[in-house]
């Protein structure tokens, strides 16, 4: 699987937006995102939080459970941190919409420099072609001290593959996460085998 370089990424972000091979990462801030072979994406400033004091356990094959009440969202301040304590789970958002052709996929990754501090910034890190929104990041503190997180600090990296044969359909309308613009909820229940367990439990 090919990935794109500096040039490629940089072509690719300049091409008309008929093109078929147009990359949409918005806004870049610095020349520097771009690197050798991805791009630094910035941290929004929406976060979603579990509301601990209201759970017990929590299960996800359970599709009467109202997620949204076991958790919430936080708006903060650029200028302010959001404190991940370790341990932690907060979902966060890239502060750049992107939109990714049919032709490309692309990873996200966290970047070492926090990697070192502990913070881990997806699990879920493939994104499909024909995808377009902000990203949902999956923080974690998996360190033994509080992290502060500031809005608008260059937290992951994309890196952009081509994508073989890819399918003119890609990634449509109605899959779950469509168009998102802060980070998601999620929305395990919508999955055909949740349902499929829960019944034959």
């Amino acid at each position: 699987m090919s990935i794109l370089i500096k040039k490629q990424i940089e072509y690719r972000l300049t091409v008309g937006n008929e093109s078929k091979d147009k990359i949409v990462v918005t806004p870049i801030l610095s020349s520097k995102q771009i690197g050798p072979a991805s791009i630094d994406v910035r941290l929004g400033n929406q976060f979603i939080v579990f509301r601990r004091h209201m759970l017990g356990t929590f299960q996800p094959l359970d599709t009467s459970a109202d997620l949204k009440k076991m958790q919430e969202r936080q708006i903060i301040r650029f200028g302010k941190p959001f404190v991940l304590h370790p341990g932690m789970l907060a979902l966060g958002s890239t502060f750049e919409y992107i939109k990714i052709p049919s032709n490309l996929c692309c990873a996200v990754e966290g970047r070492s420099s926090w990697a070192r501090l502990g913070l881990q910034i997806a699990t879920a890190t493939t994104v499909e072609p024909g995808f377009k929104g902000v990203l949902t990041l999956e923080l974690s503190n998996v360190g033994t001290i509080p992290i502060e997180l500031y809005p608008g600090v260059r937290i992951a990296q994309i890196i952009f593959f081509i994508a073989e044969a890819a399918d003119a359909a890609c990634y449509g309308e109605t899959r779950k996460y469509s168009c998102p613009v802060g980070p998601e909820f999620s929305q395990i229940e919508k999955d055909e085998d949740s349902k499929f367990f829960k019944e034959n439990h």
